[in-house]
Parts: structure tokens; sequence; C-alpha cells
């Protein structure tokens, strides 16, 4: 991110997540996709375990 050590040791724990949350943001990062509900798990748990049975 390009800080020097000094500036990270001025920074609080907030200032230096809000950095790198930023940083992320600005070169591509993604959001977290949503967790998936109950049954949709459930529905990707009985298709793996069809594919392992064949």
């Amino acid at each position: 991110m390009g800080f020097t050590p000094r500036e990270v040791d001025d920074m609080s724990l907030w200032e230096l997540a809000a950095c790198a949350a930023g940083y992320a943001k600005a070169h591509g990062a993604e959001d977290k996709p949503p967790a998936p509900t109950a049954e949709e798990h459930l529905a990707l748990v009985e298709k793996v375990r069809s594919r392992r049975l064949n």
C-alpha cells in the first residue's frame, strides 16, 4: 500500500483496516458473495455425494 513502517505505527487499527479495504477495492477485489441458503447447501451436498457414488 506504500506506507512506511512509521506511518503504520501512527495509525489506529481502524485506520489501517479502512486503508486496506479501500486499497483492495481500488485494485479489483470483490465483495464476498452471500452465503448459500440451507436449501442450496443441502442441494450441493447431495450433488457431490451422487457424483462420488458414480
